[in-house]
Order: C-alpha cells, then structure tokens, then sequence
C-alpha cells in the first residue's frame, strides 16, 4: 500500500550529470544527442541556472531526476533548472526553436510520469521562495516550492492555504489541477485560494494573469492541470487563518457486510456534515476476511462540536473500536497526515479515481469490498470529502467542474516492490476498477491521471468545461507547444 502508509492513514540521474561541463563535454553530448546544447548553456546565468546534460561527470548532490512513479522514470538529454521566469522563457523559446520536445517539471509526483521527458525538461524547481505579504493576507509563491515548505513559512503567522496533506508534493502541479486538502470543506481547494500568477507563454514570453489580466488562462489554469498552457513560474494566494484545529481519527474493522453498512452510514453523515470538518475514509483489507475502515480528518471548528458529530456518526454506523479527538495546531496536525518519513519517495505504483455524485449503493459497496478481498495484492481505498466551500463555487467558475453534485472523491492506489510484478500488480487495480464502472459518474481527477482513460481522458478531468478549454488552448497555443499523453486537446 504505501504512498506514506497511504497518506497516514489517510536511471539514477545524480551519478551522470555534467553540471559544470568543459567545452569538450559538451561537444561529445551534443554529437550523442544531436541537440545544440552549448547554443543552449550560453543562455543561462551560470550562478543561478542549472543545465544538466546526461553523460559521464562528477555527480551532483541533488538527484533531479528521481521521479514520484518509478516506473515512468526517464533521464532526459538535458534538464535545465530555472531560477526566473524569464530563463523558462529561453528554454521554450531553444526548445521550439530547434525542434525539441519537452516537459515540465515541478514537484514530479504524476502518477504517469507526465512530467518525464527523453529530451528536455524544463524545472521549476530553482523558483521555491515564499514572501508572505506585509498585510498577511497573501502570499508568494514559486512554483517549485513544496508544499511542506509552503506550510512551514506560514506556520508563524498561524496562516495556510487549503492544500494537500503530502509536504513533499509540488505546488504547481497540485494547484493547477484543483488541489484537495484537508481545509477543503472550509476554506476550497487550492486553486480557489490563487489570486494570480506569473505564465511563461508557448513564445517565451513573461504573462500576468488574474481576473483582470488574462482572465480566460486564469480560468483554465484553475483546475486545467498542469502542461497545457504555459508554464507558471509564480503563484500568489489568498491566505486563510488557521491555528489550532481540532483532529480526529475513528476505525472500525468488521466483516465486509457490516463494514459495507458503516460506508453508507457515512456517506448520510456527510449530507449535514458542517463545512468546518473535512475528512478522508480509508479501506483496507485485513487478515480473516475483515475490512478496515478507517475515518480521520480535521475541524477548524472546536473540539466539543467534533465530539458532538463523532456521537451522530456512531449513531449512524455503530460504536467504534477506536475514536480519537485531539486539539493540536494546524502545523502539529498536518505532520502527522503527512507521515513523516524521507523527505521525497520514488516507488512503483499505480492508481486510479472516481467521482461520487450519487450516493454509493449498498451493493456497489459491497462490490468495492469484493474486490479489496479478492485481490491477491493489496490495494488501498480512500474516499476524500467534497462538499462545503468546494461545492458552493459554480462548476464552471473555473476550470475545474467537479462541484455541485460531487460528493466524494475515490482513489485507488496500489504499491509494491517488484518490477517484476508490475503486469499483475496493474491488472489487480484493472480489475477492481472496472468492477466498479455501474457505481459511479465516470469523472476522474486530472490529479490522479490514469492513461488507462484512453481517448476518454479528457471529458473524464474536464466534463462540460472541456469546450472551453480547448477555445482557450487554441488561443493561447495554436501550435499545442505545451503537450503530454492527457493534456488539454485543441479540439473537444
């Protein structure tokens, strides 16, 4: 299972760099690659930029290339890692010039691998600062922070932005493509919370956009995902005060029927739940055919009316064997969701989504626990809690449309050690999923991609505000510079 013990409950690049290259290294990279990379290095500050070039040399301290999924991992011909947008700029402007395909890269947790590339990636990851604004009522952001490094720069100021509960996740990426967290319910998801960013465009060129400057790529960049119109180079968002919250964690293990019972039980204690509490339910199988089932989140609300919501849940689905309810900091709260642990993970791993719009029947349910049961590996289920400050903005306010209607969010996720049990690791997850297929909207996360989505990927992230969308990709980028296996087509 993994993937930090699933939230909490909830080749190696560094030894082949040539960072400092002599003019001769270069010139043998470039008879290797038939790439022009010393017309590429003569663009960049040498004191701020990184130009990594694969091939023999002194291994750099930092190993750029390790990837979130292991198996998608690819060492490209050259990496530059930007300090200024304005170097991003001239990496689109060398890459399109000469023909050279490339990708994006930020805190490079995709699920496939989408910010790989065999020739050029453009990383942001030398943009990591963070300014909190005089007033506090903001703040700046590269967009190659983390978001561990986000929270930890507010943490003094009892301030954060309603982001996910992984710190080493990238804040692009994540943001780009709606961004869940546990201050969802209360304060929105993370692209509800930007207030404006800097955009590298398909020219090279520097673009402000916010609601008052290119109003329409604001909209798509919130919640369009990431790879599909340029490149951010910088966030600004609104902050939100939170300092001490209250946490709770409640589990049941019982056999599939009951455990079945407790998940619809749930889901009706999700109808009335006050936005103040947001929180994920975990699944997992254990020994003896029990499911486990597992339910933790957190309140910005106090400790005594989480008490008095655990009591209506209990009522709900039965008395639990543990309950916990605790009053921390946020900063106290959200270390203990991450898990701790090394600081970045690349593992093998595979995953999949859906949405909830109606509630889940008592047979698909069980159909769900089948599944975990009968799968010879193990698989993790979490649903995550939509609803409040999440729902309340219009499903076409911006480019992430799963609002209104959405209930919750389900993640498959499987994890193991092997290469060699990659094929039948995947077909577990294959099976699972499609035995779900008549439970379901059919909506996935663009966050969570899944090329197993085919053709159907798009209306499956975008659903109605795909047409506009691809108005917006045509405008912005005629000639689809800024493309992967699942970015915004040109055309619906």
């Amino acid at each position: 299972m993994k993937r930090r013990e699933f939230l909490q409950a909830s080749g190696a690049f560094s030894a082949n760099l040539i960072v400092g290259s002599s003019l001769l290294e270069i010139r043998k990279a470039e008879a290797a690659t038939s790439l022009p990379i010393a017309a590429l290095k003569a663009e960049f500050d040498p004191k701020k930029d990184l130009v990594l070039i694969s091939g023999s040399g002194a291994p750099n301290k930092f190993d750029y290339n390790a990837s979130y999924s292991k198996r998608k991992q690819i060492t490209p011909q050259v990496r530059v890692v930007a300090s200024s947008a304005q170097a991003v700029g001239q990496a689109v402007r060398w890459a399109t010039g000469n023909g050279v395909s490339f990708a994006i890269r930020s805190g490079g947790h995709s699920y496939e691998g989408l910010s790989q590339n065999a020739d050029l990636v453009i990383d942001v990851r030398g943009m990591a600062a963070t300014q909190l604004a005089a007033d506090k009522k903001s703040v700046s952001i590269g967009s190659g922070a983390s978001l561990g490094v986000i929270y930890g720069t507010l943490e003094p100021s009892h301030l954060a932005i309603p982001a996910g509960s992984c710190f080493p996740v990238g804040v692009a990426g994540h943001s780009l493509g709606g961004g869940f967290g546990l201050l969802g319910r209360p304060f929105g998801l993370a692209c509800d919370s930007v207030l404006s960013m800097e955009v590298v465009d398909a020219s090279g060129n520097v673009l402000n956009v916010s609601e008052s400057e290119n109003p329409d790529l604001f909209w798509a960049l919130r919640g369009g995902g990431n790879g599909s119109f340029g490149i951010v180079t910088k966030f600004n968002f609104r902050t939100s005060a939170v300092n001490l919250i209250a946490k709770f964690a409640i589990t049941w293990s019982k056999p599939a029927a009951q455990a079945a019972k407790i998940v619809l039980a749930w889901q009706e204690w999700l109808d009335s739940l006050p936005s103040a509490i947001t929180c994920t339910l975990h699944l997992t199988k254990e020994a003896g055919g029990v499911i486990k089932v597992h339910i933790a989140g957190l309140s910005v609300d106090s400790e005594s009316k989480l008490t008095a919501e655990m009591k209506r849940l209990q009522k709900l689905a039965g008395p639990a064997e543990i309950l916990v309810t605790t009053t921390m900091t946020f900063a106290k709260a959200a270390n203990i969701f991450n898990g701790g642990g090394p600081a970045y993970e690349s593992v093998l791993m595979k995953a999949k989504s859906d949405y909830v719009t109606e509630p889940m029947t008592e047979q698909g349910i069980l159909t769900l626990l089948d599944g975990l049961q009968k799968a010879p590996g193990e698989i993790a289920v979490l649903f995550d809690s939509y609803g409040g400050a999440i729902n309340k903005v219009a499903s076409d306010a911006t480019a992430f449309v799963h609002r209104g209607a959405t209930k919750y969010l389900i993640q498959y996720f499987m994890q193991w050690e092997s290469p060699g049990a990659n094929e039948t690791s995947i077909a577990m997850m294959r099976t699972l999923y499609a035995s779900m297929r008549p439970y379901v909207s059919g909506a996935s996360y663009v966050n969570y991609c899944d090329l197993d989505l085919g053709d159907g990927y798009a209306k499956a992230y975008w659903g109605d505000n795909l047409a506009r969308l691809t108005k917006i990709k045509a405008a912005f980028d005629p000639n689809n510079t800024f493309r992967h296996a699942q970015s915004v087509p040109l055309e619906a």
